[in-house]
């Protein structure tokens, strides 16, 4: 995840917008102190039990075994735009594969003269 943190400014412009959830089954502790040591741009949720990942429609992968890292992305409006069960955080598709969903529903960039 150290990657996904790495790459969250270039790969997803900060977001413009839009706010990345992932849905661990980590306790609580474990994930918080985890994600402030790193220092993660995004959401976190610890969901032992699998409800969150069961409401956001990501509670099982594809060879039906319980999600351990979902990613939701939710959009501007704050409807969620795409769901995955299982992010794999060491495939770089993965990242161009979220960086394409964030790109659809982010909100436009708007041209700043100040920079000029």
């Amino acid at each position: 995840m150290e990657a996904y943190r790495d790459q969250y400014a270039s790969v997803f412009r900060n977001g413009r917008g839009v706010t990345i959830l992932a849905i661990s089954n980590d306790s609580p502790e474990a994930l918080a102190s985890w994600a402030a040591d790193d220092d993660f741009p995004v959401l976190f949720g610890s969901d032992p039990e699998g409800s969150a990942a069961q409401a956001f429609g990501v509670g099982a992968r594809g060879n039906g075994m319980a999600s351990s890292r979902a990613v939701v992305i939710v959009d501007p409006e704050g409807r969620v735009s795409f769901a995955t069960p299982q992010f794999r955080e060491v495939d770089p598709t993965s990242y161009e594969e979220l960086a394409a969903e964030v790109a659809k529903v982010a909100m436009p960039i708007e041209a700043d003269n100040d920079d000029q």
